[in-house]
């Protein structure tokens, strides 16, 4: 108990005798028009998958909404309507500059979903592990399933005051996950027919593809955001 003891009053003393440390905010690598409000317009869907651009679009302005003030997406349509442009309308310089003007905003996010892949694979039935069932030997089978999810897009951020382009990224997400399942036991000599061995499925796509779609966002954002650093504080 006294050792015990003992080594805490040791530690409590070191602590008191470290130096303290705070967390400090360092700005983006990429300014955006000397403010902090943007707007997110769209991303152009160049894939089969008709939500995957609206998936992006969320996850940027949830992403964004952390550091800047983004204008709610209504007031964004309401905007672009005025302004006569389509989805899929880029702006140009002017209509950039125009834009900034009705919405009151530092920037625009725009670009292009450009790609996106779900592909499912599944193995051939195996032996898992084996039991003893009175003098015979029973083999468990099963089968493995990957699901990979992998998403690409281009992403731009104009200046309202110039409508210059002053970040371009073409981001890239990858994820997966790996599941197993069981067949049944068989009897030594003997394998899982058919019938036995069972569909690969899609149920694990959501959780994949949310998880790609979050790290494509998280390249094309990384320079918009700011990052942190320990410093040492004098006492």
């Amino acid at each position: 108990m006294k050792r015990k003891l003992s080594l805490l009053v040791l530690i409590a003393l070191l602590l008191v005798g470290c130096a303290s440390y705070e967390r400090e905010q360092l700005p983006p690598k990429v300014t955006v028009g000397g403010g902090n409000t943007v707007a997110v317009i769209f991303f152009d869907n160049f894939t089969d998958d008709y939500s995957l651009s609206y998936e992006v679009e969320q996850r940027i302005l949830q992403t964004l909404s952390e550091y800047y003030r983004v204008v709610d997406p209504s007031e964004t349509e309401w905007a672009l309507v005025r302004l006569g442009l389509l989805r899929g309308q880029s702006p140009n310089r002017d209509q950039a500059v125009r834009l900034g003007q009705m919405l009151g905003v530092d920037a625009l996010v725009m670009g292009e979903v450009s790609a996106y892949f779900a592909p499912v694979t599944q193995t051939e039935p195996y032996m898992s592990r084996q039991r003893a069932v009175g003098d015979k030997t029973e083999f468990e089978w099963e089968v493995a399933q990957n699901t990979r999810v992998m998403v690409s897009f281009t992403g731009r951020v104009m200046e309202t005051r110039s409508g210059n382009v002053i970040h371009r990224v073409r981001a890239e997400g990858e994820s997966y996950v790996d599941t197993k399942k069981a067949i049944g036991w068989f009897r030594q000599g003997e394998k899982p027919g058919f019938w036995n061995i069972p569909s690969p499925h899609k149920n694990d796509i959501p959780g994949v593809r949310q998880s790609a779609v979050r790290k494509a966002v998280s390249q094309f954002t990384e320079d918009l955001m700011p990052t942190y650093r320990w410093v040492k504080v004098d006492d």
